[in-house]
Order: C-alpha cells, then sequence, then structure tokens
C-alpha cells in the first residue's frame, strides 16, 4: 500500500531551494587541492604571447639528500642556507632538465629563488625564462628527472601554469607531462588555442566568481529578498500587486549594480584607479549588512538604486582584485576584461532567474514575511558582522571551518 502522497507546498518548495543554495554556497568554501604532495616535484610554464617562463620547485628534504647538503629537516631553510650551495643546484637543475625548442635553439636562464612551505614539506623554487626562439614553439621537448633518477620511486610533473589562449590561468592541479623514468623525454604540444578558447574560458571565469563568490551572492541576495514586496511603514510589508512591479525593481537595482562594478572593475584592472584590498572586503562585507537592516528598518528610503550602485562601485574594486590574483589581464586586457564582466554578468543574471520567481511565488504567503525574509535578514546580517571583523582588523574567526565540519 503507497503513503500519502508528498504535497510540494511552497514553502516545502522554498526549503528544498535553500538547501540546493547552501550546499552550492558550502562547497565554494572547500579549497581546491593544490597538487603539492610527498614525493614529487615539478616544473610551471607561464606561456605569453611572445615569452615563456619556467618555475621549478623541488622538495628541500629530497633534493638535500640527492646533493649530500646536509639541511637540517628540523628547520625551515631561508636565503643564507641556500646561498652557499645555490651555483650547485643550479648546476644539477641544468643537468636534469632540458626544454628543447625543436627547430629553434632556445636556452633556460635562472633568474631567482625562493621558497614554499606546506603541509608536507618545503619546497625550493627556481625562476627562469626561456629564451633565444624567434617565435612562440608549437611544441617542446622536455627532460625531467631531478631527484628522480636517484629516487626511481619519485615522480616528476609538468603544468602549464598559464596559457590565455588555451583558457589556463593559475593552474596548480592538473599535470599535461608525468616523468617516472629517468632520461625520459616527452612532448608539450603548444598549437592549440585560440582567442575565442581563451575568451570563452575567462567568460567562464566570470560566471565562475559571482556564482561562486558567496558575498557577491548574499548582497544579490538581501536585495531580492524584499523585492517582491512593499513597505506599507516602517515595519508593516504587503505583496506587490503585479510581476511587472518587482520585475521593474529589480531590472533598476540589477542595472544599478552592473553599471557600478562594470566602472570600476575597468579603472582597477587598467590601473587607473587602486584601492587597498582590505578596505574594499571590508566595505563589500559592510554592504550585506546595510542591506539586510534596511529590510527591518528603511534607511535608503527610496534610493535604493543610489545606494546599490554606490556599493556596487566597491564590488566592482573586488572582482578586479580577483582578475589581478588570476594574472588573466596579462595578455589582451580589454578582451579579458570584456569577456571576465561578461561571465560575471550570466551569473548574476542566473541567480536572479532562479531566486527571484521563486521569491514572486511565495510573496503572498503569510510565513513569507516572518519566517523567510526577516530571519534570512537576520542571518545574512550576522554573515556580514563576522566578514566584517576578520576583514576589517585582519583576523581569523575560525567560526565558518567549525561550521563547516559540523555540517
Amino acid at each position: 500500500m503507497l503513503g500519502n502522497p508528498v504535497r510540494f507546498t511552497p514553502a516545502r518548495v522554498l526549503l528544498a531551494a535553500l538547501a540546493c543554495l547552501l550546499c552550492i554556497l558550502s562547497s565554494s568554501l572547500v579549497s581546491g587541492a593544490l597538487a603539492h604532495n610527498l614525493g614529487q616535484s615539478y616544473v610551471y610554464l607561464q606561456i605569453r604571447e611572445e615569452t615563456i617562463s619556467a618555475r621549478v620547485e623541488l622538495p628541500i628534504k629530497e633534493l638535500s639528500e640527492v646533493l649530500d647538503l646536509t639541511f637540517s629537516a628540523e628547520k625551515k631553510l631561508r636565503t643564507e642556507d641556500i646561498d652557499p650551495h645555490l651555483e650547485q643546484i643550479k648546476a644539477y637543475v641544468d643537468n636534469h632538465l632540458t626544454l628543447d625548442c625543436a627547430s629553434q635553439a632556445c636556452d633556460l636562464v635562472f633568474q631567482d629563488y625562493g621558497f614554499l612551505n606546506t603541509t608536507f614539506a618545503q619546497f625550493l623554487l627556481l625562476d627562469y625564462s626561456l629564451e633565444g626562439f624567434q617565435t612562440l614553439p608549437d611544441a617542446i621537448d622536455v627532460t625531467y628527472d631531478a631527484i628522480l633518477e636517484q629516487k626511481p620511486q619519485h615522480t616528476n610533473m609538468l603544468l602549464v601554469e598559464e596559457n590565455w589562449r588555451t583558457g589556463t590561468f593559475n593552474n596548480e592541479s592538473n599535470a599535461l607531462l608525468i616523468f617516472n623514468r629517468p632520461g625520459q623525454t616527452q612532448t608539450l604540444d603548444l598549437s592549440s588555442g585560440s582567442i575565442w578558447q581563451g575568451f570563452s574560458a575567462i567568460v567562464y571565469l566570470g560566471i565562475l566568481h559571482i556564482v561562486e563568490g558567496i558575498d557577491h551572492v548574499l548582497f544579490l541576495v538581501a536585495l531580492l529578498l524584499p523585492s517582491v514586496l512593499r513597505r506599507q511603514d516602517s515595519s508593516q510589508w504587503r505583496p506587490v500587486g503585479k510581476f511587472s512591479t518587482a520585475f521593474v525593481y529589480i531590472i533598476k537595482i540589477a542595472t544599478a549594480f552592473t553599471i557600478a562594478h562594470s566602472i570600476t572593475l575597468g579603472l582597477a584592472t587598467l590601473q587607473i584607479v587602486q584601492m587597498p584590498s582590505r578596505v574594499v572586503e571590508s566595505i563589500i562585507a559592510a554592504s550585506i549588512g546595510l542591506a539586510a537592516v534596511d529590510i527591518f528598518y528603511p534607511i535608503f528610503r527610496g534610493q535604493s538604486w543610489f545606494v546599490i550602485f554606490a556599493f556596487g562601485l566597491f564590488h566592482g574594486f573586488g572582482f578586479a582584485d580577483v582578475l589581478a590574483d588570476l594574472g588573466v589581464t596579462s595578455q589582451h586586457a580589454l578582451l579579458s576584461l570584456f569577456g571576465f564582466n561578461l561571465g560575471v554578468e550570466i551569473g548574476q543574471l542566473a541567480i536572479i532567474a532562479v531566486i527571484f520567481p521563486l521569491l514572486y511565488l511565495l510573496r503572498k504567503q503569510k510565513l513569507y514575511p516572518r519566517f523567510v525574509m526577516k530571519p534570512g535578514a537576520l542571518l545574512l546580517g550576522v554573515m556580514s558582522v563576522y566578514w566584517f571583523v576578520e576583514r576589517a582588523f585582519d583576523i581569523y574567526l575560525q567560526v565558518l571551518p567549525v561550521l563547516q565540519g559540523v555540517f
């Protein structure tokens, strides 16, 4: 005998949608896995329009064992520890890493070095430029057996960290070539990719950033929650009568936000106007809280579009910081800027398209103002204060990781 059928009431639909949104936002808090593991060495290539750079990353413990450097395993090394052995280390890398540009002559030229500290090990980072070629090669023959020659269980990897034409940016996890035996030579194909492929990837980055950028999403949610109601006085709300009324309101605030962040995204990316990241991120956090407060008490007083425009300017600076971190605009700056901004708009419209119709359907439910909008605004306010304290005072409260672990 079948049980009673499940009734899909508006409240249940809302709860299901909020649960899905929570899953998406929670997943955005999980950091992507990096490639650095025990028993591995890496070469990262940065391929630009006319230049190629390389970064070699070697685990210091294994490097010390192979070269008999007697580095202490108990402490993190500094430049004064490496400097006396730098020429020996450079000569070792020269003997065990070859990048051959096929029909063209090219040589690795050492530039500088640094350190990377991970959970598992400390790595020595050696920066090189690949010089001598006249035009960007279509392929590079790579031989890389540093440490691997002396320790057969070791694994070496080559990754392309940046290549605009293939839409590769800040890649630290997808290895293209894997070396697991001494003397092994493999070919890296550089002939693929196009302007369209790079542009499409940047549009996708814009979509991904707005969808996974939880502070930007929550700011939009704070604006959407009251969009299907109209305030009668400071505390009473009534549902809008027509879809067009709420829709026009959404168009106004979305347009104000879009124009504002497009302006500062362009100015900051082109380095015409700059603002400290700490100030920008603090104001973005505050924008969520003020939008939430307006639900309880009318602080915007009919000037929502103007306030949203002002906050949108700071969100644009936040988007620009992301572009700078990824190094996306190091090539084809204007095209990259347009593509990323287009992706942000697509992501923003997708969020509105999912949430707004649902809120419109729920607007006449008695539970909506009291049990959805106001509790939602309260939660947004708490998140805003949490982020503002962390960002403004540069402290780490460690609350979100704990909650994430619980859920």
